[in-house]
């Protein structure tokens, strides 16, 4: 199956990111959107965004994101709502970064049904733990030293495993084993992994 098959399939549909932090999402949802020239849409970069604008959202937001914790529901549909309705993504996107909980799944399925779209699928990027370590060892943002990428790895072991179970149970998951492999190795199986679904 050809990119244009997935392409076909795809439609105005959303494929989003779930894994880790570290997980290398950012990397694979930008390739992604490269190859099935699709938008890829960060909704961490939407918020960091906000906050940097200095709006009232953004100071809200900026509390939220200091301390880790997940931004609150009502907060979180109301600005993507907004910002997912930009006309650069009426033809569907690559999402990263949202749906980050079970409670989101419902939010998104309508955020996107009043778009004109839906999750055609989530792709899960499972990195070891191990791996995860050895990445924060090498990257230096403020949001992932030692304490604070534990919690927020606990947050994604509390919060967004049972998220990922219930996408599964959807069948709307392709999980993707990472370890070693390159960025581009993983991105042709993510491409491989969609051809299937084509067949």
């Amino acid at each position: 199956m050809s990119i244009t098959d997935i392409q076909a399939l795809l439609g105005s549909d959303v494929i989003v990111l779930v894994g880790a932090p570290l997980c290398g999402k950012g990397t694979q949802g930008k390739l992604l959107g490269k190859v099935l020239d699709r938008p890829y849409v960060s909704s961490g970069d939407l918020f960091r965004a906000e906050v940097a604008s200095g709006s009232a959202l953004g100071q809200q937001i900026h509390a939220y994101m200091e301390s880790g914790e997940l931004i609150p529901n009502d907060l979180t549909t109301e600005f993507l709502t907004t910002k997912l309705s930009d006309k650069i993504y009426h033809k569907g996107m690559i999402l990263d970064g949202y749906p980050r909980n079970l409670s989101h799944l419902p939010l998104i399925d309508n955020i996107l049904i009043n778009l004109n779209g839906r999750i055609f699928t989530a792709i899960y990027l499972d990195v070891p733990k191990t791996k995860l370590n050895e990445r924060r060892a090498h990257r230096g943002r403020t949001d992932d030293g030692g304490d604070t990428f534990e919690h927020r790895y606990a947050v994604f072991q509390d919060e967004t495993v049972p998220l990922i179970d219930a996408l599964q149970s959807r069948n709307q998951l392709i999980k993707i084993n990472c370890d070693y492999e390159s960025p581009e190795e993983i991105n042709q199986r993510i491409i491989s992994e969609l051809s299937a679904l084509c067949k």
